[in-house]
């Protein structure tokens, strides 16, 4: 199942996302990318854990990668775009843009996330469900309600 609209989310670049050479340390891109799923997830009435009636929901990373073209610095504001590339009834793949509109069309970071719906019992591991009806319709809607 294909998704290709955006959900845009900005970021300034703080202090603490940068390493001794103040540039945006490496762990900052999947914590910027983190932050734009929840982001996304939010606006559809979701979170990354959910408790219902059967305990808790949540999804966990299975693969993250990404790749950076351009370094991000102390105080730049970006933009992350998410798209929802595939939703198979248990994983979740989306991939990441970070850009910066006053450097050009070019992205500056490109990331994948794949996630697997699990439930997360109290007295056992973790273990992988097909992600519940009410989820996929929540992330499948008309495309007008991607732009955020």
């Amino acid at each position: 199942m294909s998704h290709p609209s955006t959900f845009k989310h900005r970021w300034q670049v703080r202090f603490v996302d940068n390493d001794a050479i103040v540039v945006a340390h490496f762990s900052s891109y999947v914590r910027m990318m983190e932050e734009t799923e929840y982001a996304f997830l939010r606006s559809r009435g979701l979170s990354v854990v959910m408790p219902d009636r059967r305990g808790t929901l949540g999804f966990p990373r299975l693969q993250v990668s990404f790749q950076i073209h351009q370094p991000l610095r102390f105080e730049q504001t970006v933009e992350i775009h998410l798209r929802l590339v595939d939703l198979d009834g248990k994983q979740i793949v989306y991939e990441f843009e970070i850009v910066d509109d006053s450097l050009g069309t070019a992205p500056l970071v490109t990331g994948r996330f794949a996630v697997v719906c699990c439930r997360f019992p109290d007295n056992r591991n973790p273990y992988a469900v097909l992600i519940p009806e009410r989820v996929t319709a929540a992330l499948t809607p008309s495309a007008d309600r991607l732009d955020g």
